[in-house]
């Protein structure tokens, strides 16, 4: 069992360890650079609408940390789409009961100055919510949840552009 472990132990690295990416051999990565200094270099093209503002500042702040943006060396384009539904409805008042937001995202990362994708993706996030009869507490629980939905988006573009520039795939 040691023997297994002692002989893997050189195939894993840590994704922010510092150090150089392995090499790639693939026309459009670019190898070789710290996964941290890739991220901060992602410039994020702006979303309409207030879940699309939420969802790019808590992008930006994925990729950069809270540190300043540097120069710019890719491109990231996000479609966004928004969905809600009722799930679950009061059979005597005939008031839904839960609410359930969904979002959906396909995105493009490019080079800066180029229009060809290096890394697409598609990704879905979904927040639910009590609703009741109160208008205004509805309202604030649909807004909390839509942003739930977002940060959840942004995690996970995150992680798939964290594994693109430390695999290269």
């Amino acid at each position: 069992m040691g023997v297994l472990a002692l002989g893997l132990a050189g195939c894993f690295r840590p994704v922010y360890g510092g150090g150089t990416a392995p090499a790639v051999t693939s026309k459009t990565f670019s190898g070789g650079g710290d996964v941290a200094t890739e991220l901060a270099a992602v410039d994020v093209k702006p979303l309409e609408g207030r879940v699309g503002g939420k969802l790019r500042n808590e992008l930006i702040f994925a990729l950069r940390g809270g540190g300043a943006a540097g120069p710019t060396a890719y491109r990231l384009t996000i479609r966004l789409k928004e969905y809600g539904q009722s799930a679950v409805v009061d059979p005597l008042a005939d008031i839904p009961q839960t609410r359930t937001i969904s979002l959906t995202a396909d995105y493009d990362l490019t080079r800066a100055g180029t229009l060809d994708p290096i890394a697409t993706g598609h990704t879905v996030a979904t927040a639910t919510y009590s609703s009741g009869l109160q208008r205004f507490a509805n309202v604030r629980a649909e807004r909390d949840a839509e942003d739930r939905a977002a940060v959840q988006l942004s995690e996970r573009i995150r992680a798939r552009l964290q594994a693109y520039f430390a695999t290269g795939k």
